[in-house]
């Protein structure tokens, strides 16, 4: 990335901090409730100065969201070989990294004579610099090894004239560490030490526990090579991830029975069905660690899965090793990437339809397309799990697997079964269905990646507003999301979309019931791009690249397109206005489709004196409407009440499905919010009526009091 797009990503945390000092507020006056989605605080009877509220330290909030400057670095590739090769004396080509020997753990090697070498490497990322141990989990971005190896360098200078000592890497690069809590890492060494080995049980009571699992056809032999245990309930499979048999472990897998699926009508789908008669947990949330990778480190070849029931059906039916992601098809960490690097053979066999297929497609190209191969899921051939559960031969299933070919030719044979999954599974195909928004939902069908949507309003109508409202729909359902906003800074977009995803004024709300909502916000996949003002193309599109590329993100929102065609550069200096604007749709119509990933772009309407705006009213040529496979327009209508005005959302371009039609928007200022009223009002009195069950219960908000607003993907 060149060094125009260091620092051009902000944490969510970051930007709480700033909204906290923003918030400036008159004393509260306690003992009331507070409703928040469905749930209630019930705050103590006290008048509390705002200034006067303690603010939890930075130590105690960990988040994956933080990427500091130091992890992006002006660097390419071939200057990190140079580089690596002139401190290293060499280095070993890999296919997303190149591997040295750690110097970690050759220290403790010299020192223990069996200690094994095998996973003694350093990986350093060849498109960001991240470098990891898989032995030791030394890890940090390339200014930390950057400045590793100048000390480094300093010292062999010096150690010409005077022995001195080399320095220590560990002085620069730190051990990764994934947990998020201390409360997390009682919790996995407590399940696990309170559970039961699998040879300690009998087969009468192991296999109807496994029949719950829908796990019932898998051999005792295969648990125990995982080193799998059950809790005394009999209740949770528990997994451990291991780097080596005899390694301890960082994280475990837990896969339960869902129970709420006896509340579900019987004909909810076959995709319920297929992926959610279990629940899988991770302790720590997230973490870098394989299922199984203990069982395939010395390997050629591996499937990856997106479960863990997927990983031992088929431990247990190949003779090809399985690991399961860590984040299942949500994203694919760095630090996970190092671990699949020794494989020249990849098989991703995610399962999770049209939406797995496309997260493969998108791993593949992070892990190196030619190592990989995919098996499309479909009715045919579906997840590992699936497979066996029908009968079906799940070795000649994994030969059906396909090679991930030349992006820019193909063939029907190869679309085949894709086109048979638009035609079977449309609601899937469709894309993630807007909550707060069904009408929206209705005409455009959902939303999908590898789009480019215009959206179009006039000045001061609430274009940034409702997209952030519309953007944060999408998040709270795990779509990844990075915004840029370039008329409005991050602290005031962060501060709105703390009050949409509320429903509450929090400018007279207390400070814990900030922390309250933004503990919870901080969790949702969301990041900013830090721009203001004037940008040029070039570095508005490395800085998403790098996004895609790092945090998998699948939605991008750039507000507006008018600030990245006024910088003054030599090469655009004589370039005409509408000329430069068609290049610039046309690079980020690239983008949707190369990253397959959805582009939401803000284009200003023309000043003309027009009472409804249509496709033709967009700023430049038509070219904008022309690439689009959407394009909104946010209406903003006189009355006769000049007080009162008419907003409504017009789709008024459909590739996808031909509907166009309009969805009438009524503004809550207190919520800042452009979503149907009776949807809120119906959760308040839901909260009011839990109170009054629950008034001994104060601060009881935990990581599953919003799972109600965030649901899956569809």
């Amino acid at each position: 990335m060149n060094a125009v797009c260091k620092a051009h990503f902000q944490s969510l945390s970051y930007s709480r901090k700033l909204v906290v000092n923003r918030m400036k507020r008159e004393p509260t006056r306690f003992g009331r409730i507070l409703s928040f989605n469905n749930q209630v605080l019930l705050l103590p009877s006290s008048h509390t100065s705002f200034s006067k509220l303690i603010v939890p330290s930075s130590a105690t909030t960990h988040s994956l969201h933080v990427l500091a400057d130091e992890d992006r670095y002006d660097i390419s590739s071939t200057e990190i070989r140079r580089v690596i090769k002139s401190h290293f004396g060499g280095y070993q080509e890999g296919f997303t990294c190149v591997t040295v020997n750690c110097p970690s753990c050759n220290t403790l090697s010299s020192t223990n004579k069996e200690a094994s070498n095998d996973l003694g490497k350093l990986h350093i990322n060849l498109r960001t610099g991240y470098s990891f141990c898989t032995r030791c989990f030394l890890s940090g971005p390339w200014s930390s090894l950057a400045s590793y190896m100048k000390a480094l360098g300093a010292s062999k200078l010096k150690s010409e004239k005077t022995k001195i000592c080399p320095p220590g890497i560990t002085q620069h690069l730190s051990q990764y560490t994934p947990t998020a809590s201390t409360a997390e890492a009682n919790e996995m060494r407590q399940l696990w030490n309170s559970a039961q080995p699998i040879h300690s049980l009998s087969e009468e009571t192991l296999v109807p526990f496994l029949d719950k699992l829908r796990l019932g056809d898998l051999s005792m032999d295969t648990l125990e090579k995982v080193g799998a245990k059950i809790n005394l309930n009999l209740e949770q499979l528990i997994l451990p991830c291991l780097t080596t048999k005899d390694a301890p472990f960082h994280s475990i897998k837990i896969i339960t029975p869902n129970h709420q699926l006896d509340t579900i009508e019987p004909d909810s789908g076959p995709e319920l069905d297929e992926y959610y008669r279990v629940e899988e947990k991770n302790i720590p949330k997230q973490h870098p660690w394989l299922l199984g990778y203990h069982l395939a480190k010395n390997k050629d070849e591996v499937i990856v899965t997106a479960t863990a029931a997927d990983t031992l059906t088929a431990l247990d039916c190949l003779a090809v090793p399985a690991v399961c992601l860590p984040s299942g098809i949500s994203n694919l960490p760095l630090a996970t990437m190092a671990f699949l690097e020794s494989f020249r053979k990849i098989t991703l066999w995610l399962g999770h339809g049209v939406q797995g297929a496309d997260c493969a497609r998108a791993f593949a190209r992070k892990l190196g397309e030619k190592r990989c191969r995919l098996i499309r899921s479909s009715e045919e051939t579906p997840s590992a799990l699936q497979c066996r559960m029908k009968g079906k031969n799940v070795a000649q299933v994994l030969k059906t697997a396909l090679p991930m070919t030349h992006k820019s030719v193909t063939t029907f044979s190869s679309l085949r079964k894709d086109v048979y999954a638009e035609i079977t599974q449309s609601s899937t195909v469709a894309g993630v269905r807007w909550r707060r928004f069904p009408v929206l939902s209705d005409l455009l069908k959902g939303h999908r990646r590898g789009e480019l949507t215009v959206f179009t309003g006039p000045t001061g109508a609430g274009k940034t507003t409702f997209l952030s409202e519309y953007s944060l729909d999408l998040c709270m359902q795990d779509v990844r999301t990075l915004w840029g906003s370039f008329e409005i800074r991050n602290v005031r977009l962060a501060k709105m979309m703390l009050q949409q995803f509320s429903g509450l004024m929090l400018e007279s709300e207390t400070r814990e019931m900030f922390n309250v909502v933004a503990d919870e916000f901080e969790k949702l996949p969301m990041y900013f791009l830090a721009f203001h003002g004037q940008q040029d193309v070039t570095s508005v599109l490395e800085a998403m690249s790098h996004a895609v590329y790092v945090h998998d993100i699948s939605h991008i929102v750039i507000d507006n397109l008018q600030f990245m065609m006024g910088t003054s550069s030599s090469e655009h200096s004589s370039m005409d206005r509408y000329y430069r604007q068609d290049q610039i749709i046309g690079s980020f119509r690239r983008f949707a489709t190369d990253n397959n990933v959805h582009v939401t772009l803000v284009i200003h309407p023309r000043k003309e004196a027009m009472d409804e705006l249509s496709a033709s009213s967009i700023f430049g040529g038509a070219k904008a409407s022309q690439e689009a496979d959407n394009v909104l327009i946010l209406q903003d209508k006189r009355t006769n009440d000049p007080t009162c005005r008419r907003k409504y959302l017009e789709v008024a371009k459909n590739r996808y499905a031909g509907d166009l039609g309009v969805m009438p928007l009524e503004f809550h200022k207190e919520s800042l919010s452009f979503a149907p009223r009776n949807k809120r009002t119906a959760s308040t009195k839901v909260a009011a009526a839990a109170a009054a069950n629950n008034n001994n219960k104060v601060n009881q908000f935990t990581s599953s009091s919003l799972q109600s607003g965030r649901g899956r993907a569809q």
